[in-house]
């Protein structure tokens, strides 16, 4: 008889197949958030995590600060990033290359807690759920809070969400939740949830451990720093209830310059937008949502504890941030496109609670007319998707030959289907654009629902066999794996051919030798902060971070700087005061009358710009003695 070596035989290769595929995934992640660490267009909000992290952990600034940077966001959103650099050095190779350790952190926490709950090979399939999403990926390879929150989401439910954890880590993980809301206030509600499922899971003198640990972070930050911390919260409460509060909201005297409408159909888009780049977390905690109260003893069932926990915290958060994206006018007049990158914070919760779902509720039953909803929503979802992409619907559809009709009657010879449309409901092409795309979902959707009558039609005589709806589920992830690449078609696509990393680094260490220590900066050199934290010896105007998203039309000069907002008043008043300008090259037509040579001199333009787009070199200027 032939033998095998050791690892080869059918038991080894079951023990370690699932972690050389997850490890195999976890590869293939991190080499495409590098690829995005160096192809991808630094935005406004990672400037401004980086930049004013650094100067807040160098001491220049202190979060909430009047007439400092805004810290609109709750302070370790900065703190994080600005200690990556404090540590490693400010700039943005420092910046993306923690975000990527932190995205792998956020892989590796919710590998161990799925493969606690439903064992090595839905573990594996965990990662690779994050694997095939380089929609995620590119967003978990830039500095910003999403991959923060996701990371220290992942290795709270490492800590806690288990039939038994001992005390220090059920400690941990509560601490983890507080530093989760003290670094995005919008996280607010994971406390609440946690603390109760601890007191239901783990008992009452764990409970008040939890309770006790994050109720103390959570103060102390706001003791630290108050009362400016308020200025987070004040937005939130309605005002005639919090008269209180008024002295930290911005007052309403003085008009947004950035006000862009976006609408119904833009609203719609952007909703399905997000959960197609998200779909299996969302999916599958909708079917785990569907079916886990018709379970029997699940008020004593650890997994069903626990599942319950994850579905509600998800959908709760689903809900705000939908909300506070597509359907409110709180920040979703800049924001509607937020979505997706909202739904990245918590897409751990998701990815765990639909290994759950999948592993451990596939006995589960529910009334035929729940599962008859389920499917419904499923195949809205599939329309809605088809829906995100009409953008990606090209000559190859438009143009395909379909029958001439007239009066109900088919006519001799073809026409292209987008005349066919076009000529019968007098219809523009993005409409037949977001009609078609709709139809295609729609057809896809239908086409996974007929491919899971086969499977179910096999487990007719099985007494055991799962309703209906969960083979549809099970079909519907398999086939978002299958079809990831085209459901992040566009999300994921590189934004520059060359190594953005590298052109920053140049054009810092170029900035960094120009300009002189203690000089007063302007900024009109972009939309992104981002070149200004390699000269961190430079004085700023710290409302200049935010760009245009913190300028005001009219208004009280002092009362905006204090809220660390400006206008046209401050603007002229920096102006004069400034020792040096820098200039994104496409609005240097607006500044060449100002910047004459009488009075201004240009340095040596740099070698190398911050983004790959038209326009976006900079030009430096220094103001003549």
């Amino acid at each position: 008889m032939k033998k095998y070596p050791v690892f080869l035989k059918k038991e080894a290769l079951a023990s370690w197949s699932p972690h050389l595929l997850a490890l195999v995934g976890a590869l293939l992640y991190l080499i495409q958030a590098w690829h995005y660490a160096h192809t991808t267009i630094p935005g406004l909000d990672e400037g401004s995590y980086l930049f004013k992290g650094y100067l807040y952990l160098r001491g220049v600034y202190e979060p909430f600060e009047p007439y400092g940077p805004l810290t609109n966001k709750a302070p370790f959103a900065f703190l994080i990033p600005g200690f990556a650099q404090y540590l490693f050095g400010a700039g943005l190779q420092t910046g993306r290359a923690f975000a990527i350790f932190l995205g792998l952190l956020a892989i590796l926490g919710t590998w161990i807690t799925v493969r606690r709950w439903t064992g090595k090979w839905f573990a594996a399939a965990s990662v690779w759920v994050f694997a095939l999403s380089s929609t995620v990926i590119k967003i978990h390879a830039i500095t910003a809070s999403e991959v923060i929150i996701a990371s220290l989401l992942a290795w709270m439910c490492v800590f806690v969400l288990a039939a038994e954890r001992p005390r220090w880590q059920i400690v941990f993980g509560s601490a983890l939740a507080s530093l989760a809301v003290m670094t995005r206030q919008n996280m607010i509600v994971v406390m609440p949830f946690l603390v109760l499922y601890i007191f239901w899971q783990h008992g009452w003198r764990k409970g008040i451990a939890s309770l006790l640990t994050s109720a103390a972070v959570f103060l102390a930050v706001h003791i630290y720093y108050w009362p400016n911390i308020l200025t987070i919260w004040a937005p939130w409460l309605p005002e005639s209830l919090t008269p209180f509060l008024d002295p930290f909201r911005l007052p309403q005297d003085a008009t947004p310059v950035w006000n862009p409408s976006n609408d119904f159909w833009n609203r719609v888009i952007a909703f399905f937008q997000g959960i197609r780049y998200h779909f299996i977390p969302v999916t599958g905690s909708i079917f785990a949502l569907g079916v886990l109260p018709f379970q029997r003893d699940w008020k004593n069932s650890p997994v069903l504890k626990a599942s319950l926990f994850l579905a509600l915290l998800y959908f709760v958060l689903f809900v705000m941030h939908g909300w506070a994206a597509v359907a409110s006018q709180y920040e979703s007049y800049s924001c509607v496109y937020c979505f997706t990158p909202y739904l990245t914070f918590f897409d751990p919760l998701g990815i765990i609670l639909s290994a759950i779902a999948v592993s451990s509720l596939w006995k589960g039953k529910s009334p035929r007319t729940l599962q008859a909803g389920t499917i419904f929503l499923l195949l809205i979802v599939a329309t809605g998707i088809g829906l995100s992409s009409f953008d990606h619907v090209g000559a190859t559809v438009l143009d395909l030959p379909v029958p001439r009709m007239r009066d109900g009657q088919f006519l001799p010879g073809a026409t292209s289907l987008v005349d066919l449309i076009s000529n019968k409901f007098g219809l523009e092409l993005p409409i037949i654009k977001r009609y078609i795309a709709s139809t295609l979902g729609l057809i896809a959707g239908l086409a996974a629902l007929l491919a899971s009558l086969i499977p179910f039609k096999r487990m007719q005589k099985d007494q055991n066999r799962p309703a209906f709806s969960f083979v549809v589920l099970n079909m519907f992830l398999a086939a978002s794996l299958l079809l990831s690449p085209l459901l992040n078609m566009g999300g994921g696509r590189a934004d520059c051919e060359g190594d953005i990393l590298l052109a920053n680094e140049k054009l810092g260490a170029h900035l960094a030798s120009v300009i002189p220590s203690d000089s007063l900066v302007y900024w009109d050199g972009g939309l992104s902060f981002t070149p200004m934290i390699y000269v961190p010896q430079a004085r700023i105007f710290p409302p200049q971070i935010n760009d245009g998203y913190t300028y005001r039309i009219g208004g009280d000069a002092d009362t905006l700087y204090r809220f660390s907002h400006w206008n046209a008043k401050l603007n002229e008043e920096w102006i004069r005061s400034a020792d040096i300008f820098i200039i994104e090259s496409k609005r240097y037509a607006g500044w060449k009358e100002f910047l004459n040579p009488q009075e201004f001199e240009e340095y040596q333009r740099p070698p190398a710009a911050p983004s790959c787009e038209d326009g976006a070199g900079l030009r430096i200027f220094h103001r003549l003695p």
